[in-house]
């Protein structure tokens, strides 16, 4: 396998440092300083940065540089709803269909995410989250659906981590409650449990962005 191309390599660790808040929104980047940390050309730094622009995460002003976009909080939930409507139709679809689901896995993520909040590891922590539902949207192999999650991955790390990264006293812990009693249930084969445990972390969300006058 060739090495990666320079553009790659900027492109990634860009965006690594983006999703883990090292830039947080706002803040405001110049080529000549990404190519000089990076110890590459600007020609690299350009076209990775063009990446990142088309993924949502900068926006570029001529003459300026690039600035870190903020992901409001609107589509954040949005992005959540997203990934709760596709773990209730897999849950839907795998009774449906006899399918079971890797106990293992989600016993894993779920232990992990418990390790990450004992250890205030924000990214741990929701990198599990995710982790626990793309094992659950595994379920019934749907290529697509693991793409939808792939797309929002990043900007749902990004969104929350900087959030928890600016505001450190809000202690993250529902996703992680919403995990256990999914995993519990799934556990006892309680299917319908395990499909309000999953709702329920939206409807907690959504109603404290609302509360709060946040959206």
């Amino acid at each position: 396998m060739s090495p990666p191309t320079l553009e790659t390599r900027a492109y990634q660790e860009l965006r690594r440092r983006i999703i883990a808040a090292e830039y947080l929104p706002g803040t405001l980047l110049s080529e000549n300083d990404l190519a000089e940390q990076l110890q590459m050309s600007r020609t690299p730094i350009r076209a990775a940065i063009s990446l990142l622009v088309t993924e949502g995460f900068v926006e570029s002003f001529r003459g300026r540089g690039v600035m870190v976009k903020e992901i409001s909080f609107r589509e954040y939930a949005e992005m959540i709803e997203v990934l709760i409507s596709m773990q209730l139709y897999v849950i839907n679809t795998a009774e449906r269909r006899g399918l079971t689901f890797d106990l293992q896995a989600l016993g894993s993520h779920l232990e992990r995410q418990i390790e990450a909040k004992e250890a205030n590891d924000v990214p741990g922590y929701y990198e599990s989250f995710l982790l626990f539902v793309e094992t659950i949207i595994r379920t019934i192999h749907n290529q697509h659906m693991l793409g939808v999650l792939e797309q929002t991955r990043g900007r749902f790390l990004f969104k929350i981590i900087s959030y928890r990264k600016q505001f450190p006293q809000h202690k993250p812990s529902k996703s992680l409650e919403s995990n256990r009693k999914a995993y519990e249930a799934l556990v006892r084969g309680d299917l319908e449990a395990a499909k309000a445990a999953i709702l329920e972390i939206y409807t907690v969300t959504y109603e404290s962005l609302i509360m709060n006058g946040i959206i």
